[in-house]
């Protein structure tokens, strides 16, 4: 008898541990998919799907399939720590996502006192990568170093000597437009104007008014969709013929949509373009061909970095550390490798940013390009 009930424990024991290893990976996605960053919510929907389908069909992760769990955070900072807190109530095993510098700088706090890996591919705010942060990464450059390269740019290779500059007052405008004063002066350049306004402003006549009085040559918006595109038309509406500039806020195929006569020649920084290798354009024409028909266009530019983050870090992670939250934790730190789209190897730093060089792309045409040289 006591033999047979052993029997039946170490089966019982078997069938807990097949049932327990066969049960999905759930991944949170958090993102505004309504509100101003819906069309940016989007594309980052869209790029998890495609990673997941990919890892599915080729069998999953040590057997173990994949389940998005996508929550819309309306683009809101408020509604983005309800979206977190819920997604670690219901026990996800890691998140990946995040649009906004200011609904990833509240969505964090929950997080890092959950001890939740987050992994975010869309916000730049410096404050989220620090030293202080655990268990949040961030896998896009950040405000300083893209809106330095881009003055840079304006300052050395356009020769631009009057710039002015126009800022959304939350966290993203706010850090752009101090790095990119800074790094400005320190090249010997001040701005001839500087405004702001707020994200759901819709009319920037007061403000472009003033910058025009400046006679810039150059005007950097630091914005997302759809204020940047409204700037840029109604910049060139009332005469301000100069050289429009920014940073991964105007990343979005909608920049063109919106103003296709206007944006013509704006210079940014952007997290991915098609053109930088073969594999970026193979894989932008897949996820094109995979998502045109749907409601809303494709955008590899939204899409690339979900997808990225999903197939070439996390997967890899959880593949090697499983689910257990330190052990992947420590696996994100230590990782490093190659991924389309981006010229060089790639790894986390300590204060866990991914290390990387910037995207410059120009408008031309009605589409992005790879930036070449000077206009």
């Amino acid at each position: 008898m006591r033999n047979k009930l052993a029997a039946i424990a170490i089966l019982s024991a078997a069938v807990a541990a097949t049932s327990a290893q066969a049960e999905d990976i759930r991944i949170g996605v958090i993102a505004g998919f309504s509100g101003p960053g819906t069309s940016y919510g989007i594309g980052i929907r869209q790029g998890a799907e495609m990673a997941v389908k990919e890892i599915n069909a080729e069998g999953g992760i040590n057997g173990r399939k994949l389940e998005l769990v996508v929550v819309d955070d309306g683009s809101n900072p408020g509604q983005s720590v309800t979206a977190m807190q819920r997604l670690i109530n219901d026990k996800v095993d890691l998140i990946v996502g995040g649009w906004g510098s200011s609904q990833v700088l509240a969505a964090m706090e929950p997080a890092e006192r959950a001890g939740m890996p987050y992994v975010v591919v869309g916000a730049s705010n410096p404050r989220i990568t620090t030293e202080k942060n655990k268990w949040t990464f961030r896998v896009l450059q950040s405000d300083t170093l893209q809106a330095e390269e881009v003055a840079d740019i304006a300052v050395h290779r356009l020769g631009l000597k009057r710039i002015a500059v126009i800022h959304d007052a939350n966290d993203y405008g706010v850090s752009n437009r101090e790095s990119f004063v800074a790094r400005m002066k320190k090249l010997g350049v001040n701005p001839v104007e500087v405004q702001v306004y707020q994200t759901t402003d819709k009319d920037f006549t007061a403000q472009l008014t003033r910058i025009r009085a400046s006679n810039p040559d150059g005007l950097a918006i630091f914005g997302t969709i759809p204020a940047a595109p409204a700037i840029m038309n109604q910049a060139r509406e009332i005469g301000i013929k100069a050289q429009f500039l920014g940073t991964t806020g105007i990343a979005n195929e909608n920049l063109i949509t919106l103003a296709p006569k206007a944006s013509e020649g704006t210079i940014f920084a952007t997290m991915f373009h098609e053109d930088v290798d073969p594999d970026a354009r193979k894989w932008s024409d897949r996820y094109v061909k995979e998502f045109s028909g749907g409601s809303q266009p494709p955008r590899p530019v939204l899409a690339a970095w979900e997808y990225r983050a999903i197939k070439f870090i996390v997967a890899p992670c959880l593949k090697k550390a499983g689910t257990d939250k330190d052990k992947f934790r420590s696996c994100l730190t230590t990782w490093k490798g190659r991924i389309f789209g981006l010229p060089d190897e790639a790894y986390f730093n300590k204060t866990n940013h991914l290390v990387q060089q910037s995207v410059i792309v120009q408008v031309g045409g009605g589409e992005f390009r790879a930036y070449k040289g000077d206009k």
